[in-house]
């Protein structure tokens, strides 16, 4: 493949002779420029997802009972979520899960890649589909799981 610089230095490597000629180089520095800006964007935003309204970290405050001592941490960033359950006074994790998110108005899409063995089966490799509401530092995320069970849960902003 042939780099921007051989391609640009092709361009000069012979004087042009006329106005007409030293425009059209320019014309064609500048859009082979432009082709080489815009298939970088793309693949930096193809990487790295979107910003939404969602991205930041976020601690459960409702939802099915966590056992006593838990805290349920949801960290959303660039396309990407994780959320780990963990006991608070021993500072071991009780489960966790993580993957990749597609948000749409209130259509909220997981993506699960990963998760524990105690939430894994029936989940992992498959899409999770939920409503979102987003209310200031409140977001409640509600919907059926890909193994059938229902799950509303609110969480707050902690960042």
């Amino acid at each position: 493949m042939i780099s921007l610089r051989h391609a640009i230095g092709a361009l000069f490597a012979r004087i042009p002779q006329s106005k007409e000629e030293i425009m059209k180089r320019v014309s064609l520095v500048f859009a082979i420029t432009l082709v080489a800006v815009f298939l970088a964007l793309s693949q930096t935003n193809a990487s790295h997802g979107k910003n939404s309204q969602l991205d930041g970290t976020w601690e459960l405050v409702s939802r099915q009972p966590l056992p006593k001592g838990a805290r349920d941490i949801k960290i959303i960033s660039g396309g990407h979520f994780i959320f780990v359950a963990y006991d608070t006074e021993k500072g071991k994790p009780l489960y966790t899960g993580g993957g990749t998110y597609f948000l749409n108005g209130s259509s909220y899409t997981e993506h699960i890649d990963f998760a524990s063995d105690q939430i894994s089966a029936g989940l992992v490799g498959k899409d999770q589909v939920f409503t979102v509401k987003v209310d200031g530092d409140t977001f409640t995320q509600t919907g059926t799981l890909s193994n059938g069970k229902s799950l509303s849960e609110t969480w707050k902003r902690v960042n």
